[in-house]
C-alpha cells in the first residue's frame, strides 16, 4: 500500500528524523517527505507491505499520537 502520513507539531528536521526512525522500524518503506515549518506539519509517502503488522508496531511508538494515524 502507498499511502502519506502527516506528522503534526513538526517544527524541524530533528522532528522528522524522530518520525522517520519509526516509521521504518515499524516496517514502512519511505519515500519523499516535506515540512511546512510554517505550519508545523511534516509529510512522508510511505510504501507498507503488510498493513495490520505496521499498525500494530507503529501504534507502539511516540511518533504515532502526533500522526495523522492515531
Amino acid at each position: 500500500m502507498r499511502t502519506s502520513i502527516r506528522f503534526y507539531e513538526c517544527e524541524h528536521n530533528g522532528d522528522m528524523e524522530n518520525y522517520l526512525v519509526d516509521l521504518k522500524d515499524s516496517g514502512a518503506v519511505i519515500g519523499d517527505w516535506t515540512i511546512d515549518e510554517d505550519e508545523e506539519v511534516g509529510t512522508v509517502y510511505v510504501v507498507i507491505e503488510d498493513v495490520e503488522k505496521f499498525k500494530t508496531k507503529f501504534a507502539e511508538t511516540v511518533s504515532y499520537e502526533f500522526s495523522s494515524l492515531a
